[in-house]
């Protein structure tokens, strides 16, 4: 991570102003090609340096998104190889975090699975033009997301990128890159410039970007992030951090707890192949036929609760072969009477009594599945569903491992 040193010897100091400005590149020397990057407007040098890093058409990344907390650092890991002209990706997405993070942030973060469980931690992805793969946690299928299933505006979308197919990256913001200064490094150059905090949320997807402060107006000159980046001799990018703290929402996010944010960039490996790593190989289901809301699983039908989906009522689930290993078993779909949503406590009363009532008479072969002896956990619907279409019923599932 970037550190300033804010305090210098004032001979140190004036020879950084000689060497830091905002002056434009210089231009080409007498009879020297002028250098794609470093001989255009400094202004221009940050977009200029993303097209000469999308023009060695493969890279390989890391990046690191920071929340920082009491607790300690919340962090994103994303890794992979990029396919620049293919718009093909494949790589990993990996959360770490502190112990005694609130349940609500960590839900926020990785969604809610079964019996209040949070989502896979880790995800495996492959990008396509048109499909993205993601593999949950220790599953040993692929779910295949395409353009034309409704998940597309959910956290799959987040999962794609406009400037590089693997989505989420600081990649994302460079074209924005304003006030730009420049200093010589390591045979490259090294940029300090500012970024609209409304450019910035273009990193995250829609589910977490209302989480963070969203009311941003995109003419707003207030909230501006700091972007600091690296350039290789060629002007492709190798490094570059951001403060992306100003998204930080306060009041009533579930983000509440968390005071910084930063996120750090690192790519290398240009032009080692012309595609990312292989296509996932394995088993392989379609999520359009295969993630539904377990209200729709029928009574015996065994699930998984990770599907790569942030979904905050944890009622999305993969259906799969009760013959492999998974996550639940659904015993019963039991009617709760009425056609008025009760209130919030009493439809999860009525819900738990009628899943007691249907654990005595469920096959003792699903219901001995359970984890915990006896133990068993319902859903039932909220109150835009409550009766919409047919009698509100509870969904009555034990958790097998």
């Amino acid at each position: 991570m970037l550190v300033i040193i804010r305090h210098r010897s004032p001979l140190l100091a004036a020879a950084a102003a000689l060497v830091l400005t905002a002056c434009s590149g210089g231009g080409a020397a007498a009879g020297k090609p002028a250098h794609p990057v470093f001989d255009v407007p400094v202004q221009g040098q940050p977009r200029k340096a993303l097209l000469a890093t999308q023009k060695a058409r493969s890279a390989s990344f890391t990046q690191t998104l920071t929340f920082t907390s009491r607790h300690g650092g919340t962090v994103l890991t994303s890794k992979g190889r990029l396919d620049f002209p293919g718009t093909r990706a494949s790589g990993s997405l990996e959360w770490r975090l502190p112990a005694g993070l609130p349940g609500s942030t960590r839900e926020a973060l990785l969604g809610t699975a079964l019996a209040d469980r949070t989502s896979a931690s880790a995800l495996q992805v492959a990008i396509d033009p048109g499909t993205v793969r993601i593999r949950p946690g220790k599953a040993d299928y692929w779910l295949r997301y395409d353009e034309s299933d409704p998940w597309e505006t959910s956290s799959i979308d987040g999962l794609r990128g406009s400037e590089a197919a693997f989505g989420g990256t600081l990649l994302e913001i460079v074209s924005g890159a304003g006030e730009v200064k420049w200093s010589a490094a390591a045979g490259g150059r090294r940029y300090r410039a500012q970024v609209s905090a409304f450019n910035a949320l273009d990193m995250f997807a829609q589910d977490i970007r209302a989480e963070l402060n969203s009311s941003i107006s995109p003419n707003s000159t207030e909230n501006r992030v700091a972007l600091d980046l690296t350039t290789d001799s060629r002007g492709r990018i190798t490094r570059a951090e951001a403060d992306l703290t100003p998204l930080l929402r306060k009041g009533d996010s579930a983000l509440f707890p968390m005071y910084e944010l930063r996120a750090v960039l690192t790519m290398n490996g240009y032009g080692a192949s012309e595609t990312p790593a292989p296509a996932p190989s394995g088993r392989t289901l379609a999520a359009k036929e295969a993630v539904r809301p377990i209200a729709d699983v029928p009574r015996g039908a065994c699930v998984d609760g990770s599907t790569g989906i942030r979904n905050p009522e944890g009622t999305m689930v993969v259906q799969v072969s009760c013959q492999q290993p998974h996550d639940a078993r659904v015993f019963a779909h039991p009617g709760l009477g009425g056609t008025d949503h009760p209130g919030e406590e009493a439809a999860e009363r009525q819900a738990h009594a009628a899943c007691e009532r249907a654990h005595v008479s469920a096959p003792s072969s699903w219901t001995r599945e359970s984890v915990e002896s006896g133990a068993y956990w319902p859903t039932w619907p909220t109150r835009s569903e409550w009766g919409v279409g047919q009698e509100p019923r509870a969904t009555c599932y034990v958790m097998s491992r």
